[in-house]
């Protein structure tokens, strides 16, 4: 029999087996961390630190002791990085039972040989993912070491409310250092308003780590951070994170303007960035340095042929440019198409000064079209690869707004009428 055979006919055996080695290991490294510089100093805060006290015993009220829910922690059987951050939280639990109660504990990379060392540890293991959505009902206290950042905005989301914030202290990566260092993604987007939001409300205690390079590496930027939420505060009023989300939208929007980003780059942007009401309900001019091209188009309809239009303002929302004529095409993108093509032209060609150029248009189709998403059918095609050539020599972002935001565009298209301001 090969180890391959041996290990699939003993499966319970070894999972056991490893279990029992894994307990001595924790053993090990909890007497590691407990006669490190590190730990000492986070158990000093905890007896002394006034601003710590003062907010445990806030958290507390009328109860004896906090929940204690760790996340993110990994698997121990695998992870040695794992083992150090768990021995922290048993410890805590041995040297602080008069207010640290029962711990909870989820990872979705524990093993079986983890889920047995938790329980023989006196940890609770939860068997649903909750994804770090649990909304509390007592005083909890939450460990993450080095959690996603989304899976902050989840648990942030979860207990979005003064009454459940109020409950909660968190145990994790510094709030203000992930806030700086996020990378600009859409995913991390939540996290980064909810995080905006609530630092004004937060307490954050930095944990000093030793010059020991294996405990600076291990719990590097580690912080407690408590929340006093004011009731009366419209952080839980319906629509209070909508606007939040809103405003964010917008300042992200704004701050795109100002790098140095192509054609191609705004796309990748854009072909899943929907952006804010704000902008997309009403007629905004342009940031510094920007003009902005809305355009119009109307297929054939009857005897009435198809239209189209565009119309140029400069960053003080002035009409400076415009144009319009008939084409005898039916698909309302393609004419839509043509009337971006022209307003390139004019811009690629020289007859306007647009080094940066946003173009605005209500067919989310032909927004789509142009941002990669999907690709054009055959018949705009033809167009598309001449708008593409041209959009490789300037600095150009195209997305989608509502009808009421174009409607100067819509009326030269349709009546010949363009009022001197769009």
């Amino acid at each position: 029999m090969n180890f391959s055979e041996d290990m699939e006919s003993n499966v319970d055996f070894h999972i056991k087996d490893e279990a029992e080695r894994l307990l001595k290991e924790i053993e090990l490294v909890k007497k590691n961390v407990e006669h490190s510089e590190f730990y000492a100093g986070m158990h000093l805060d905890l007896k002394q630190n006034k601003t710590i006290q003062k907010h445990i015993f806030r958290l507390l009220g009328s109860h004896s002791h906090v929940q204690v829910v760790i996340y993110c922690l990994g698997s121990i059987e695998y992870s040695f990085k794992s083992q150090f951050q768990l021995a922290v939280a048993l410890l805590l639990k041995r040297d602080f039972p008069n207010w640290i109660g029962n711990i909870e504990i989820y990872d979705p990379c524990m093993s079986p040989a983890d889920i047995i060392v938790f329980e023989k540890l006196g940890l609770k293991v939860l068997t649903v993912d909750e994804n770090c959505k649990k909304r509390v009902q007592r005083p909890t206290m939450f460990y993450m070491p080095y959690p996603y950042h989304y899976l902050i905005g989840n648990l942030l989301r979860a207990n979005w409310s003064s009454s459940c914030l109020n409950k909660i202290f968190v145990l994790t990566n510094s709030f203000r250092y992930t806030l700086t260092n996020m990378p600009q993604c859409r995913h991390a987007l939540e996290t980064v308003v909810r995080l905006e939001r609530i630092l004004d409300f937060t307490t954050e205690v930095d944990i000093e780590t030793s010059d020991n390079q294996i405990y600076a590496s291990l719990f590097s930027g580690l912080a407690w951070h408590f929340f006093d939420v004011d009731p009366n505060n419209d952080i839980d009023k319906p629509g209070s994170y909508w606007l939040d989300m809103q405003r964010h939208l917008e300042e992200d929007f704004l701050e795109n303007m100002k790098s140095d980003m192509t054609s191609e780059d705004f796309a990748e942007i854009w072909v899943d960035y929907r952006g804010a009401r704000r902008l997309r309900c009403n007629n905004v001019p342009p940031p510094p340095g920007w003009i902005k091209l809305n355009i119009y188009g109307i297929g054939r309809k009857g005897d009435q042929p198809g239209r189209y239009s565009g119309i140029f303002q400069d960053e003080k929302g002035k009409c400076f440019d415009r144009y319009r004529g008939d084409i005898d095409v039916e698909d309302n993108v393609i004419v839509g198409l043509e009337a971006l093509r022209i307003g390139l032209a004019g811009c690629v060609e020289g007859r306007l000064n647009a080094p940066k150029l946003i173009v605005e248009s209500d067919n989310v189709k032909l927004v789509h079209y142009v941002n990669g998403l999907p690709e054009p059918n055959g018949t705009a095609m033809h167009r598309w690869k001449e708008i593409f050539d041209m959009l490789q020599r300037i600095a150009c972002v195209v997305y989608h707004i509502y009808e009421e935001a174009n409607e100067a565009a819509r009326d030269l298209a349709l009546n010949g009428e363009c009022p001197n301001s769009a």
